[in-house]
């Protein structure tokens, strides 16, 4: 038997084998396909109708926006405005106390010695296991006695200190990864712990401190409960005014603007839109950056 001959069953078997491999990953991929339409589809649909007006979506929910108004954007900004600003005031203050409470306290779990460390880090790891829907009492009574319900310093504070068992895990995870020769040279040059902390050690964690400003940002920004304890109704977050957003159709004053409240949900995700856009590469290597090491 020729070497071309034998070689001939086995090209035959690879070609079947590539074949095998081809449909195996037309299905996954066709399934993946269908599926992501399955998620998409609800919002195509609620942009569809926040383009449309409030009667010709009750004539035909499914129809298309022909052609499409922006008057129910305009209606919805006008009305959702106030808590929008209140809610990226609530959300971008909090994200700021977690990252520079937890960025020095992560530093000293990872690069300093003092009595207790092990255990004080065990305690903020078990922090991690307890539900927050737990602490909700607790936390509505501590707010009450020491006079923050009813204003926004009472959801910061909470949102602050919930925030810092994840942020110091994975900072804390993060800065012991990092090179020690890097701050022994520092220490060399006359740098001090706050200066090594500052120059070196949050430079090299920016994806990790982007990672929790994103998931920070989703906990605080789509938070339902906590906001619907502690806030009065003219003080509403984003959240909780779409919640009870319910203009009236001027045709028809018992039912609902449906073109109105779907563009204020969409309004709505433009914040989440704009964060994911800027901030997805750093998030990836965020996410990534324990996974493989050098």
């Amino acid at each position: 038997m020729t070497a071309g001959e034998r070689a001939t069953p086995v090209g035959a078997e690879a070609a079947v084998a590539r074949r095998r491999i081809g449909v195996g990953t037309v299905a996954q991929y066709g399934l993946l396909s269908a599926l992501l339409l399955l998620a998409l589809y609800p919002i195509f649909l609620m942009v569809s109708m926040s383009l449309r007006p409030a009667p010709l979506i009750y004539v035909a929910l499914f129809a298309l926006p022909s052609p499409p108004i922006l008057d129910n954007y305009r209606t919805a900004l006008l009305d959702l405005i106030p808590a929008l600003l209140r809610t990226l005031v609530v959300t971008a203050t909090s994200i700021a106390g977690i990252l520079a409470l937890a960025s020095p306290a992560s530093y000293a779990f990872a690069r300093m010695r003092f009595l207790g460390r092990g255990a004080l880090f065990q305690a903020v790891l078990a922090m991690l296991m307890v539900p927050g829907v737990i602490l909700l009492v607790p936390r509505f009574i501590e707010a009450d006695q020491l006079g923050l319900r009813g204003s926004l310093w009472g959801l910061m504070v909470f949102y602050v200190a919930g925030g810092q068992p994840f942020a110091i895990f994975l900072l804390t995870t993060f800065f012991k990864s990092q090179s020690e020769e890097i701050f022994e040279a520092a220490r060399v040059d006359g740098a001090s712990e706050l200066r090594a902390l500052l120059a070196i050690a949050m430079p090299l964690a920016m994806p990790i401190l982007v990672t929790i400003t994103v998931m920070d940002f989703l906990r605080i920004y789509d938070d339902f409960v906590w906001p619907s304890l502690m806030l009065p109704k003219t003080a509403h977050t984003l959240i909780l005014a779409l919640e009870r957003y319910n203009p009236p159709i001027e045709e028809f004053i018992s039912r609902p603007d449906l073109g109105a409240q779907t563009a204020g949900f969409v309004f709505a995700t433009i914040p989440q839109l704009i964060l994911f856009a800027f901030g997805m590469k750093y998030f990836i290597q965020g996410l990534t950056s324990g996974s493989v090491k050098a």
